[in-house]
């Protein structure tokens, strides 16, 4: 039985128009069934004039959330992702993990199966909407985005496109999830051409004055201070955290850094690894590091205390955590930085330069410098070490490149000198992040060179065939490294840790850690149209590294699978 369709302007025109109004200009979307109006409110809009965020096929709905992560990091904007009901929204959910990790806001879409068997335009038509309805869909993601609705009626369309923004922009900030019903999209509305959009997220300030002047007081006396980050904020620079610690010699560990907080050349920035520093310190400032220290074998000095600066100190988003605090300053990260360098500065007279600390970290930082050297030296052979390749990537970079990393690279031989030239996993660990945050973030700024620098299990994890195809439908140059050691170290060093002495130490192969055979992945690379080689031997590598920049200055994407052992 036939249903008469609206005329004019209907709900998904609505909705899309709020969408760019609040400030989505890219939707990476997966169709479904659920699309059609969707689709010919695109299709229209030539005829309405209506503006809506440019739309984007991704062949995955992974490959989608991974870009609109990595979208965010390289332009601090939002993107869109549009997938079809409960089976898109499945395959989207681990990209949802990655993001509520590091608080990236994420506006995900999904269509959901029609509502109504018979009697609406837009109920069932196939067999798969009854196969596809559940109870609730929004369930699947609830615990991983700040909220979650459903569009009810088309008239709803500002209000709820306004809210998810405003909440998703809220510090601190995550993805949010709206579901579509086919018969909502498709009903008539009336569409404000020119809505004034109501996104206001919260944002914070520096943190309580009082607990910033305490905090000063502990830190102005500490005999061996340390500072902690981790997930610094998104900036365009690395002030103030650079002159505070420069001006109060600070030593700084970036500890398991998924975002760079200062230039590796930085003489207070003294490593990646918290566990031999952190014994001898006496205040400890933790700069938005959900995971700090390893509590399980790095013990604090006796009497240290504990400083924890972020818009959530707690991390109440993880169940049990229970790194002392001590004071804990919530507000904005570089607002409270800023507040903390000034209550100092009250505190430290301006004759006192620290000078003794300086030569300790410089001494022990040179000392660093030359045991990256020699690691990265040994590794020249066949196969290759991670170290020597990730030199050899470190001499490529310059002022507009990007390395999107994902168990690929061992950063601590590495030079980063400038923002936004390190992004690496999140701490969910959610596979499949690297080459797809690559992607988004070379979409975000096409006049930067990024680089993916990826394990071959993380490669495969990635969808790599969608990846690949995107790169090639956006014309985007990237260069992926994939690492091809052959197995999955990170369940490797897993085991060793806890059964250092066990059968599995030394079995000839680990059990369920072997990605034998290995398929030609260059190969797979090359199918969509990219440079590819597949390099064997250390000497090889720098020439392979300038041929693949030479392809992507063209605007061809570029692959280089790198032979590696550890």
């Amino acid at each position: 039985m036939k249903h008469e369709k609206p005329t004019g302007t209907f709900a998904a025109e609505a909705v899309l128009t709020h969408m760019k109004a609040a400030g989505i200009d890219v939707l990476f979307a997966n169709g479904g069934t659920d699309f059609p109006s969707i689709i010919e409110a695109f299709a229209r809009q030539s005829e309405t004039g209506l503006k809506m965020p440019e739309a984007l096929v991704i062949p995955h709905e992974g490959v989608a959330v991974g870009m609109a992560h990595g979208y965010y990091l390289m332009t601090s904007k939002p993107a869109g992702v549009i997938v079809h009901v409960n089976v898109g929204l499945a395959n989207s959910v681990m990209g949802l993990i990655n993001a509520r990790s590091e608080n990236v806001p994420v506006m995900m879409f999904s269509g959901r199966t029609p509502i109504t068997e018979h009697g609406r335009f837009g109920s069932r038509s196939s067999p798969i909407h009854w196969g596809q309805e559940m109870f609730d869909q929004g369930g699947m993601v609830r615990e991983v985005v700040k909220w979650d609705y459903e569009l009810r009626y088309p008239e709803q369309a500002g209000i709820v496109i306004d809210r998810a923004m405003s909440i998703a922009m809220s510090e601190p900030r995550g993805p949010v999830y709206l579901s579509l019903p086919r018969e909502a999209l498709a009903e008539g509305a009336e569409v404000e051409i020119s809505h004034r959009s109501t996104v206001t997220p919260t944002t914070y300030g520096p943190a309580d004055p009082d607990l910033v002047a305490q905090a000063a007081d502990l830190l102005a006396k500490a005999k061996n201070p340390l500072i902690i980050t981790q997930s610094p904020e998104l900036a365009p620079d690395f002030e103030p955290l650079a002159g505070f610690v420069e001006k109060f010699a600070l030593p700084t560990i970036e500890m398991w850094a998924t975002r760079l907080a200062l230039p590796s050349d930085h003489p207070m920035m003294i490593g990646r690894d918290s566990t031999q520093v952190l014994k001898d310190a006496d205040v400890v400032v933790v700069i938005n590091a959900a995971v700090p220290w390893i509590s399980d074998h790095t013990d604090m000095a006796e009497g240290a205390r504990v400083i924890a600066i972020g818009p959530d100190p707690q991390h109440s988003r993880v169940p049990i955590r229970s790194f002392p605090i001590d004071i804990a300053l919530a507000g904005g990260i570089n607002k409270t930085i800023a507040a903390l360098a000034a209550a100092m500065a009250e505190r430290v007279p301006a004759s006192e330069t620290f000078s003794e600390r300086r030569e300790k970290w410089a001494t022990i930082k040179a000392a660093q410098a030359e045991a990256a050297d020699k690691r990265a030296a040994m590794g020249n052979g066949s196969p290759m070490t991670p170290a020597y390749v990730s030199r050899c990537i470190s001499d490529i970079l310059d002022d507009r490149t990007t390395v999107v990393n994902e168990l690929g690279i061992d950063p601590s031989v590495m030079s980063f000198k400038y923002p936004k030239s390190y992004f690496s996993t999140p701490l969910s660990g959610g596979l499949g992040f690297g080459l797809t945050a690559a992607l988004g973030a070379q979409l975000g700024d096409r006049s930067r060179q990024v680089i993916a620098t990826i394990g071959d299990g993380s490669y495969m994890f990635a969808n790599p065939v969608a990846c690949h195809q995107t790169a090639t439908a956006l014309k985007l140059p990237l260069l992926t490294v994939v690492f091809n050691n052959g197995i999955w170290n990170a369940v490797r060093r897993s085991t060793l840790y806890m059964y250092p002495d066990g059968s599995a130490a030394t079995a000839n192969t680990m059990p369920i850690t072997a990605l034998d055979p290995a398929p030609d992945y260059a190969a797979v690379a090359r199918a969509h149209g990219a440079h590819a080689e597949r390099i064997e031997t250390g000497a090889d590598l720098p020439a392979a590294l300038q041929r693949a920049l030479a392809a992507t200055k063209s605007g061809q994407q570029a692959m280089i699978e790198v032979m590696v052992s550890y």
